[in-house]
């Protein structure tokens, strides 16, 4: 099963859009924990969808951003869990590196329970590697790190210490675990007050917390907004854990901002029920019907824009688009997202989607997928790409 590791995220945005966390190279993205789906269809009746009872309905789900129906109920399997985790720092000193050990952890016959990299710079990351852990003698409880309380130095800057130290080991209290990237909004916090991380500062106004992330959209006046989208990078391409080091190569060329985040996920080849995600052969393991893909996120102001030099941030995007499409990757549908409907169908797969919508009557009642993650009017300017593709010109 998929924790939830942020205040704000809900059961029905992760079913209805998706959800990944620490342990998906196990488990799989959130849809993987779900037994159960209880929709009201467009004529007014209520739809139960299991894998058994309406199975396509079941499958279109995740990733239709509600466009089959509104999602009423969920049901999802959850495990019993310990109170602490036991966690191992594992500093890499190169893509290449990374890109191995990622592949082993999360390929393994009995890969940790808990598995993701915070990448410090081109060269340099840390892997956190987890388990549950029953914390019962001295020794382990001289480990206990308590990494929220508001006093302590943010987390993503502690797992830096440990380049410098070759790796380690602490044991961490679950729920400081599961929001361990809350109090610092996983680095973002830095960008919008620079001095956030000094001592006397947690010591004396830590404990208000972070502003809330909804709240700083929400109250974002359109002028503001576009500033903060060609200045501010918000992206994440969902790449095959093989494409790792080509991956944090090409970020670092298009944003040059870190630190990034690295969670491997499960994804599943399931014929004609994989719904939007259809995963390219190719990248499955080898005798079996799912394969690694790697979250590789971008938050913060990129390199040339500090730098006071220019940044193309919808050429950015789009190239990063591109090559996401091209390698059988997903883009993170919560970002902004710069390419045009033909593209988007590209990237994801609409064939059952499309058919349980004209099932159940949704193309007259909701809109289409591309129509409710695109970036609203005036953000990001489309009318050339059409145009191309119209000509059929492939170059755009």
């Amino acid at each position: 099963p998929v924790q939830v590791e942020m205040e704000s995220i809900t059961i029905g945005g992760m079913a209805n859009g998706f959800g990944m966390e620490t342990n998906s190279h196990v488990s799989g993205l959130f849809q993987e924990t779900v037994v159960r789906y209880e929709l009201v269809v467009p004529d007014g009746s209520v739809v139960v969808a299991t894998r058994e009872e309406n199975a396509d309905l079941f499958y279109a789900v995740p990733w239709a951003c509600g466009t089959v129906g509104f999602l009423t109920a969920v049901t999802a399997r959850i495990v019993r869990v310990k109170t602490f985790v036991h966690i191992t720092y594992v500093p890499t000193y190169s893509r290449q590196e990374l890109c191995e050990k990622m592949c082993e952890l999360s390929q393994k016959a009995d890969p940790p329970y808990f598995l993701e990299a915070t990448v410090y710079s081109k060269d340099t990351a840390v892997i956190q590697v987890g388990e549950f852990v029953d914390v019962v003698s001295a020794e382990q409880r001289g480990m206990v790190n308590p990494i929220n309380h508001f006093w302590r130095p943010f987390y993503f800057r502690w797992v830096e210490t440990f380049i410098e130290k070759k790796g380690g080991e602490e044991i961490i209290p679950l729920k400081h675990y599961y929001h361990r990237f809350t109090r610092s909004i996983f680095w973002e916090l830095e960008d919008m007050i620079p001095f956030s991380n000094h001592p006397l500062y947690r010591c004396l106004w830590g404990w208000m917390g972070p502003p809330e992330v909804s709240f700083l959209k929400v109250s974002q006046g359109p002028v503001i907004r576009k500033a903060s989208v060609y200045a501010h990078a918000v992206q994440e391409s969902i790449l095959p854990v093989s494409r790792l080091a080509e991956g944090v190569e090409k970020f670092d060329e298009w944003y040059g901002c870190y630190p990034l985040l690295a969670f491997p996920v499960r994804i599943y080849d399931r014929g004609e029920h994989s719904g939007m995600l259809n995963p390219k052969g190719r990248n499955l393991k080898p005798g079996e019907n799912w394969g690694i893909w790697v979250d590789l996120g971008v938050y913060g102001v990129p390199r040339n824009v500090k730098n006071g030099k220019p940044w193309d941030a919808k050429q950015t995007v789009r190239t990063m688009e591109h090559w996401t499409r091209e390698i059988g990757g997903f883009q993170a549908c919560y970002t902004d997202i710069f390419c045009t409907p033909k593209e988007f169908r590209q990237m994801f797969d609409h064939t059952l989607l499309d058919r349980v919508r004209l099932k159940y009557g949704a193309t007259d009642a909701f809109p289409e997928v591309y129509e409710k993650v695109k970036s609203e009017p005036g953000i990001v300017d489309l009318t050339e790409e059409l145009k191309a593709e119209q000509r059929g010109d492939q170059n755009y």
